[in-house]
């Protein structure tokens, strides 16, 4: 029996395959690709992406079971849209959003809280049948202290400097420098003549990072901002259900800044942080292999 777990998020899509065979199972290969939120790089882009990772890590065979964690699975509609260009993927298909799976790699159902910042962010809280979710709503209606977030608060400083009402600063001159920009009309250009483009907003959030290590006010003002509005969120979901803790994961936690205020933030309610290193394509191969009774070979 092939099992596959997806993490299809905003940046990378990852599929890793196991085949299962008197309750052991073996990895048969993973796969990786770019993100597949449809929200941000639209249905048929993300089909491709995630059917790619599926088919290569199980090298061309049809699994019989496939879980799916995937970054954008917002909503019932969003459910019916993923649900229909992707149920055929295997013989069985499971799809949640990829804060569930993570969640689960670390308490197997259990009690606790997970907080995503990455492109997006996403915070989820679940204490038996209490499930309290918050964020994770697109980078229009939500997405608080994620990477996208942050380089549009980057990209909006910005504007100002162009526009002679602030002063230029480390962070600034980065951009302008990375991005080719030479002028208001330039900025302009670069958000909207090429189309919105959420990735492109949120890469501008390392540049942010960098200049924040070189000591740019501006720059760590924002991170912490960032940090600390979605710490806040965070908090309140961990009260609501009771938990003492919260497992974070996502590229901006790599910030150092942001990883700090975000603590702080927390330990107000004294709450604790708890990073999470594992592969988040785990969580949903851990649940498609408990579903069947089948424990991953350590060799």
């Amino acid at each position: 029996m092939i099992v596959v777990g997806v993490d299809g998020g905003g940046t990378k899509t990852k599929a890793i395959a196991v085949e299962c065979a008197n309750g052991t199972g073996k990895i048969i290969a993973e796969h990786e690709t770019e993100g597949s939120n449809f929200h941000n790089v639209g249905i048929r882009k993300a089909t491709q992406r995630i059917r790619e990772a599926v088919m290569e890590s199980t090298r061309g065979a049809t699994p019989d079971l496939v879980v799916m964690g995937l970054a954008g699975l917002d909503s019932k509609y969003d459910y019916e849209v993923l649900w229909e260009n992707l149920h055929g993927l295997g013989k069985e298909v499971i799809m949640d959003n990829d804060s569930f799976f993570l969640l689960y790699s670390e308490t197997r159902g259990g009690k606790g809280v997970i907080t995503i910042s990455g492109t997006g962010s996403v915070i989820l809280g679940i204490n038996g049948n209490k499930k309290v979710r918050a964020e994770g709503a697109g980078w229009f209606l939500s997405d608080t202290g994620s990477a996208y977030w942050v380089g549009r608060e980057a990209l909006r400083y910005l504007t100002k400097v162009l526009q002679g009402v602030e002063k230029e600063t480390e962070m600034t001159k980065a951009l302008t420098k990375s991005l080719r920009i030479r002028d208001i009309d330039d900025l302009i250009y670069w958000v909207y003549h090429k189309g919105h483009n959420v990735e492109r907003v949120a890469s501008v959030s390392k540049i942010v990072d960098k200049a924040s290590r070189k000591g740019d006010s501006v720059a760590s003002s924002i991170l912490s901002r960032a940090a600390s509005e979605l710490g806040e969120i965070a908090s309140r979901v961990a009260r609501e259900v009771g938990s003492s803790s919260v497992y974070v994961v996502g590229g901006m936690f790599r910030s150092k800044t942001y990883a700090k205020e975000f603590e702080k933030a927390l330990l107000k309610w004294r709450i604790k942080t708890v990073k999470i290193d594992k592969d988040p394509t785990m969580g949903p191969l851990m649940y498609g292999l408990d579903r069947i009774n089948c424990k991953l070979s350590e060799s």
